[in-house]
């Protein structure tokens, strides 16, 4: 079965952004998704000066959860009109293993802000990135106003337009990782 590696880049104990990945992992088997809080695998900030040492640990954890997984679905916190701190360090981790960060596979990216914006400008940033980064972009999803269109009580999205728009998203990612 194919699997997809599924994460925000936040970390937030309260990030809206996992929220909307658990909202879009919701719309895949359970065995075929594996959801993770990149909190769990701290790194430390890249540096020739680290690496000389040696790869951190949960560096070589994290490429490994990338090599065993077809497929990416991560939602991209917008910080300054940029990804966050977290993410972009993530990143670069995973940038010095051979071969490209996602390994030519499909990446669905989304992105949710309180505000109206729902992270456009930074998903246009990383969806630009992303073949560079080695990474098959198959569909990107901005949910704006979070607080707003975000049910908490059922963790579903209350718009009808916004539940269509995630689930092609979704299906889209799906679609690509089973070829």
């Amino acid at each position: 079965m194919k699997k997809i590696l599924a994460f925000s880049g936040s970390n937030s104990s309260k990030s809206i952004n996992q929220k909307l990945v658990h909202v879009a992992t919701a719309e895949l088997d359970p065995a075929s998704v594996t959801v993770i809080d990149i909190r769990d695998y701290p790194l430390p900030i890249h540096s020739v000066d680290i690496e000389a040492q040696g790869m951190p640990e949960n560096a070589e954890r994290l490429r490994a959860l990338f090599s065993e997984h077809d497929g990416f679905l991560i939602s991209c916190p917008e910080n300054n009109s940029s990804m966050t701190a977290i993410l972009k360090n993530l990143l670069d981790w995973m940038s010095r293993f051979e071969g490209k960060i996602f390994q030519e596979k499909p990446v669905l990216w989304m992105a949710t802000t309180p505000g109206k914006n729902g992270g456009q400008t930074n998903l246009k940033h990383v969806a630009e990135l992303t073949p560079w980064w080695g990474g098959k972009l198959v569909a990107t999803f901005s949910l704006p106003r979070f607080n707003e269109t975000f049910d908490a009580e059922s963790g579903t999205l209350r718009e009808a337009e916004h539940r269509a728009e995630l689930t092609a998203a979704v299906k889209a990612l799906e679609a690509a990782v089973s070829q």
